[in-house]
């Protein structure tokens, strides 16, 4: 089987942390970064897919109980969102499609959004305090 690479070839890989208190747009040079969002409800809008090469990724944790949005994916938005709002077991919602991914109230420090890009798509994972919903 064949194997085709798809890394990008710049990025932080990990290694580098920022506290985000307001809104902002992810940028190509963000690829590899872990933001921590805290102070109020942040904003943050993924670069436009053209602009971002294959195996583009970033973190996003949230430093507080607000509600982080997560915008910009033109419907390209796909992957899984765990919440721990039911009472008997976690809330499994399958991102299919959505340009915007918002959390309910509930949210608690720590949860996290992973993000990454095959240069087409955007793949978000979601671990969430609250009921998350895709639009």
């Amino acid at each position: 089987m064949a194997r085709a690479k798809m890394g990008a070839s710049y990025g932080w890989e990990g290694n580098y942390v920022e506290s985000a208190t307001a809104s902002f747009s992810l940028t190509v040079g963000d690829s590899g970064k872990t933001f921590i969002l805290k102070d109020a409800a942040v904003t943050v809008t993924l670069p436009t897919l053209s602009d971002i090469e294959a195996g583009y990724t970033v973190r996003l944790i949230s430093g507080d109980d607000s509600e982080h949005i997560l915008t910009g994916g033109a419907s390209k938005i796909y992957g899984h969102a765990i919440d721990g709002s039911g009472t008997a077991a976690e809330t499994v919602l399958p991102l299919t499609g959505h340009s915007t991914i918002t959390p309910g109230a509930g949210m608690i420090i720590g949860d996290k959004y992973d993000i990454v890009s095959d240069g087409t798509n955007w793949y978000v994972y979601v671990i969430a305090g609250a009921e998350v919903a895709g639009s």
